[in-house]
């Protein structure tokens, strides 16, 4: 009776550790063996001093109260955490900016639930004393331009210290943070202070390149380069049939024409701020996939994929080298749910077969030794 307890004990531990093994791979370790395999890129073409490290995602969209089930919440909050945390551990980016929507319902939470956000936000997408991440807002933080209330914007504002428009430096490499749904330009109170900073840094950027007329106050801080604009919306286009990324969107997606205000900025407000911010590159978020476009002017702009499982199959996050005069781009593809559930399944049926083969060698084994005794007697 003790040698079969003993024998059942250890079989138990047995599948408790293989069984804890496989969910430990599948829900943490998997995260370590992908994201590993993306790695900076290039610094070759690089002449100044030390590029900035950044790393960009974009449109969180972490679920609320009203459309998210509690199972999909749990499961979207841990593959993100993950995900986040793995990849600041193993590429330390001196700078993160997540490029709007980090909520699913910001517009539509109480202020409960938003503290509730805020809260979850904070815990998942914590980062080290050395690395400042920095956040966009997005449509789905405070609304689309026609439903933004002071209220709403003051409400992120203050929680995340951002604004209509903003001006981060380091080491000489400058980017400027726009609220896209403050880009309508038509007199709104979102717009009004929008176009004043806006105002402001196009002034500060001409001030660095001009020294002669300007005082102190106006310059930069550190040496003017062309600096990198950032927002939740893309830039005006008709359309993704231009994307050609593997985490762009499907050909029918890329067919539908964009509705201006909705899915990209107006093509003025782009030509104002092409022609006042004069950026060498331009960053977004919105559309959920992968773009990489040149505009006419010779501006390059890459929409970054959805962080969420959730929104994306194959979700993504950028890494970017900024120099005064050069950058280097690599985009980083996360594991996919359908893999993680093979190699679930994949295990439950291997376990299951070497199962019913050996239970075949145990009856045939009896069998052997019972016909045996009987041939016996």
């Amino acid at each position: 009776m003790i040698k079969l307890l003993s024998l059942i004990t250890k079989k138990f531990i047995r599948y408790v550790l293989c069984i804890s093994g496989l969910i430990f791979f599948c829900e943490y370790g998997i995260y370590y063996v992908v994201l590993s395999q993306c790695n900076w890129p290039s610094d070759s073409n690089m002449t100044s001093e030390q590029p900035v490290k950044v790393m960009f995602l974009a449109d969180i969209h972490l679920l609320g109260t009203r459309k998210g089930h509690w199972l999909d919440k749990m499961i979207r909050e841990w593959e993100m955490g993950c995900a986040f945390q793995t990849a600041i551990k193993l590429h330390k980016p001196e700078l993160i900016f997540v490029l709007g929507d980090l909520f699913d319902e910001g517009l539509w939470s109480s202020e409960r639930d938003f503290n509730s956000y805020v809260e979850t936000f904070n815990y998942l997408f914590s980062v080290p004393s050395d690395i400042q991440l920095y956040t966009i807002v997005g449509n789905h933080d405070i609304g689309f331009h026609y439903s933004v209330t002071p209220y709403l914007e003051k409400r992120f504002n203050k929680v995340f210290n951002t604004g209509p428009v903003e001006l981060i430096s380091r080491r000489n490499v400058h980017f400027v943070t726009i609220n896209s749904m403050a880009m309508e330009m038509d007199g709104c109170f979102l717009c009004h202070s929008a176009k004043l900073k806006l105002n402001i840094i196009s002034k500060r950027l001409k001030c660095s390149q001009n020294e002669n007329n300007c005082s102190k106050k106006m310059m930069l801080d550190g040496n003017y380069s062309k600096p990198i604009l950032l927002q939740h919306f893309p830039l005006y286009r008709k359309n993704d049939m231009a994307c050609n990324e593997p985490d762009s969107a499907s050909l029918k997606e890329k067919e539908k024409p964009y509705r201006v205000g909705l899915d990209c900025l107006r093509k003025d407000t782009t030509d104002k701020l092409l022609k006042v911010v004069q950026p060498r590159l331009v960053f977004g978020g919105h559309t959920h996939h992968g773009c990489h476009i040149e505009h006419t002017n010779g501006v390059h702009e890459y929409s970054i994929s959805s962080f969420n499982w959730r929104n994306k199959y194959n979700p993504s996050y950028m890494l970017a080298l900024f120099s005064m005069d050069n950058y280097s781009i690599e985009t980083c593809h996360m594991p996919r749910e359908h893999t993680i559930v093979f190699i679930y399944l994949t295990s439950i049926i291997i376990f299951l077969f070497f199962k019913i083969f050996k239970l075949k060698q145990t009856y045939s084994l009896n069998n052997d030794l019972f016909n045996s005794k009987k041939s016996n007697h």
